[in-house]
């Protein structure tokens, strides 16, 4: 018997909406965490789904950790496009707006357009989006800190501290573009898609990092216009 599960993922909580043919629909509610996704996990277990597709919107980060962890479970997990799941409940006439509607809306998606499986990203370039995302996460901190800098610190005392901390966050920036390009060195592929997307007039290294990390092949867009349609 083949079942459909939706999830709504948000930074802390995934809602969920269980189809199983002769069966009334099932709401879960669970913590996106570690633990929250293994509790999903017996959660399904305890009701022997076996043939189970799994649907989810690209949310970024926040989807990635319980997609792999289904996807290791032997379940079929397709993330899909945020446009396609809301042109479907446009197309169905649909006003109502929670988690748990959104969770039943996408099962319902899941079910009647069955869309294309998943395939996690290999090894690789998770460790590039791991990397790429720190950062980003360190860039953020020094221009936080530089906007403390310029917003007239008047002692003498905090100006040498974020100084000094600006300087420390230079270096782990230096340090970490230098691990990121030796990575992407060690792997033909990665290094491959670095040189055909640096040989567009206008984008750098780091450009290309940030787009190697977050789209597993750039050759797979037949256009511009769709990958730019994809990245938003």
């Amino acid at each position: 018997m083949n079942a459909y599960l939706g999830i709504d993922v948000s930074k802390e909580w995934l809602d969920t909406v269980l189809l199983r043919e002769g069966q009334a629909a099932e709401a879960g509610h669970f913590d996106n965490t570690e633990a929250g996704w293994h509790h999903l996990q017996r959660f399904l277990k305890k009701r022997k789904v076996k043939l189970l597709h799994v649907c989810l919107e690209a949310t970024g980060h926040y989807g990635e950790g319980v997609a792999l962890i289904l996807h290791e479970s032997g379940y079929s997990v397709s993330v899909v496009n945020p446009a396609r799941i809301k042109g479907y409940a446009d197309s169905r006439l649909s006003r109502t707006k929670t988690d748990a509607s959104d969770a039943a809306l996408i099962a319902d998606f899941c079910r009647t357009q069955q869309p294309e499986a998943w395939i996690p990203p290999p090894p690789e370039q998770q460790e590039l989006q791991a990397l790429v995302r720190h950062l980003e996460n360190l860039c953020d901190m020094r221009q936080q800190e530089r906007n403390r800098r310029q917003a007239g610190v008047s002692s003498e005392v905090i100006l040498k501290t974020l100084d000094e901390h600006i300087a420390f966050l230079d270096r782990q920036i230096a340090d970490l573009l230098r691990q990121i390009k030796d990575h992407v060195e060690r792997h033909p592929d990665l290094k491959r898609q670095r040189d055909l997307i640096t040989s567009i007039p206008g984008i750098g290294d780091l450009t290309a990092f940030k787009l190697l990390a977050e789209i597993r092949d750039i050759r797979v867009f037949d256009s511009a216009r769709q990958l730019a349609r994809l990245l938003g």
